[in-house]
């Protein structure tokens, strides 16, 4: 057995991909939104009786090995390797130079992260000023160590120590130099994240990527928070503070709040709502609620009632339309962020219960005294509206909410839909100037003229590999059309290979294209073929083939006549008249 077949026979498929998207059992699968590509439909499709995926979107499909070699963009070698380590499974790589340096540059860069996030949890513990902070601010000591919050002592006889106790794990100054957690002054090293309270980062999975530091001592005037440099492993633009802790909560719930700081994500858990999430300090990017989208079918945001907050909610609605999320607002009181509105025993489940919708709250905010302002105002306001709704791809939900904001604001529908008409027709002139863009895809293996009964037999075998057999595999390798028949081939020669096959054994054998094309043909329908019916289909194929199986028949009875092969020539002619009471006789 493989390096690939042993993880795989360890690690369950829905397992592995439940931790990258919210899956729904349908019949025999799981389905969900894809985490390859941005969609509205559950168009990815997990089979964990075979142990393959397939998006009917983007057409990414293969076996766990596949998902994560594409996911986390390494080699399946790495893939392997990346399961072994999560799951803890004990696997032996011959050869470590097989795998790249840019992936172990990213595990020692995770390792780095978790140690400097230990060291800095071990220094909180130690001091009470900083324990007192936390303990005001209603963090518990279980939320302390739920989170691993850290605090950096400041001073230079801390950064020594602190470079001495990373040196036992043989991490260097200059490690800590090129990670940005120091930097050089004249003549010493120094921290950015010295006396400030540390909260560790880490991405979907887990693994520690970065760091955000958050002053609390009076009197100290730098900016409230810092956070890790963005690099190739750290980009606050996709990752979520809170995400690898609230993935279950939010899939169980199929909802999310998102709230800007990460003291807010801790208050909330702390209250109950353990499907919090937030953000790095940034505006929420499409790519976060791509994210979100994946796990939960409703997003509720929570942001600080100013008018920084406000704008910023404004921002989320002109990105809401492209995500697969309904998004609604909860309003907190005037000055109130999550963290203090609940430290001061707010009732949040009154607040969610009246969250209006994101589109409300847009038009509540931008068209609020619509009639004090100035036309021109009102012209880039309208406009702006309208070309919000433009997004949205479904007629009648255009039409509602067009009616929607023509009520609130108090404009004639037909001058909103005038507007919209207007901005269509520019939006499409604009396209056509262009240059048409190639959009890469992902080419679907599948052809979409493959006969209906082609499919079913294939579908047949690869549901049941035993009915591949002596009797039948000679037809069904001269007469099913490329690429079914070279895969069979190679099922053919693993059978003949091995005492006992099992579907996941084959898989293994084939190549990414090929893959690709079983899993879609597989998850692509849900029925079971007895094999009383593929009998029936094998005598369809061979009817749908007739003259062409008679032609090869005259072809090797020549042959065998021309070498006076006597046996070979009854054996032939009886073949070929038990194959045409077969065809011809059966009721099918």
């Amino acid at each position: 057995m493989n390096i690939f077949s042993v993880i795989k026979s360890r690690i369950s498929i829905l397992d592995v991909t439940r931790e990258y998207a919210a899956l729904k059992k349908a019949g025999n699968y799981w389905k969900g939104q894809c985490p390859f590509h941005s969609e509205k439909t559950a168009s990815f499709t997990v089979s964990p009786h075979k142990e393959i995926f397939y998006c009917f979107g983007c057409h990414a499909g293969g076996d766990i090995i596949t998902f994560i070699a594409q996911i986390e963009q390494c080699s399946p070698l790495e893939a392997a390797r990346h399961l072994a380590e999560r799951y803890g499974i004990p696997v032996s790589f011959e050869n470590e130079e097989q795998f790249s340096q840019k992936h172990q540059q990213k595990k020692d860069y995770h390792e780095l992260c978790k140690l400097i996030a230990q060291w800095c949890h071990a220094q909180l513990l130690k001091s009470p000023l900083a324990m007192a902070y936390l303990q005001d601010r209603g963090i518990t000591l279980k939320l302390i160590q739920n989170f691993g919050l850290g605090y950096f002592p400041g001073g230079l006889a801390s950064v020594n120590q602190f470079i001495k106790d990373m040196g036992k794990h043989r991490i260097m100054p200059d490690d800590l130099l090129q990670a940005h957690v120091l930097a050089k002054g004249k003549q010493i090293l120094f921290s950015s994240f010295e006396e400030r309270i540390i909260f560790p980062i880490s991405d979907h999975l887990g693994r520690h990527c970065g760091f955000g530091g958050r002053i609390f001592k009076q009197g100290d005037t730098r900016a409230k928070y810092y956070n890790s440099r963005e690099n190739e492993y750290f980009t606050k633009g996709s990752l979520l503070f809170g995400l690898d802790r609230a993935k279950k909560a939010i899939q169980q719930a199929e909802s999310v709040f998102l709230v800007e700081g990460y003291t807010d994500c801790i208050a909330m858990a702390q209250a109950g709502y353990s499907n919090t999430v937030a953000t790095l300090g940034t505006a929420c990017t499409s790519s976060h609620l791509d994210t979100l989208g994946r796990y939960a079918q409703r997003l509720f945001i929570i942001y600080d009632n100013d008018n920084a907050g406000n704008q910023a909610m404004i921002r989320i609605a002109e990105l809401a339309w492209q995500a697969s999320l309904e998004l609604s607002v909860i309003c907190l009181p005037k000055g109130e962020d999550p963290a203090s509105f609940l430290q001061k025993k707010g009732n949040l489940t009154e607040l969610i219960a009246n969250a209006p919708d994101i589109f409300t709250f847009f038009l509540q905010h931008l068209g609020s005294d619509f009639n004090a302002k100035p036309l021109q105002e009102k012209l880039v306001l309208i406009r702006r509206i309208v070309d919000i709704i433009a997004k949205i791809d479904d007629p009648l939900k255009k039409d509602l909410l067009l009616g929607q904001a023509a009520q609130m604001i108090g404009v004639p529908l037909d001058s909103l839909k005038s507007e919209l008409k207007r901005q269509s027709a520019r939006e499409a002139e604009v396209k056509t100037s262009r240059p048409e863009q190639v959009v890469t895809r992902q080419k679907n293996p599948i052809g979409a003229e493959l006969p209906n009964l082609e499919k079913k037999i294939f579908f047949a075998i690869m549901s049941n590999i035993q009915i591949f057999n002596n009797n039948n595999e000679k037809y069904l390798i001269n007469y099913l059309p490329q690429p079914l028949c070279d895969i069979l081939k190679k099922l053919k020669v693993a059978k003949n290979t091995h005492e006992t096959i099992t579907f996941a054994t084959f898989f293994d054998v084939l190549n990414e294209d090929e893959k690709h094309y079983v899993s879609n043909l597989l998850l692509a329908g849900d029925e079971t073929i007895q094999e009383t019916s593929f009998d029936h289909l094998m005598t369809e194929l061979k009817r749908k083939h007739w003259k062409v199986i008679v032609r090869d028949i005259q072809t090797k009875l020549e042959l065998a006549r021309k070498q006076a092969l006597d046996n070979e020539v009854k054996n032939i002619l009886q073949d070929f008249l038990d194959l045409k009471k077969e065809i011809f006789e059966k009721n099918i």
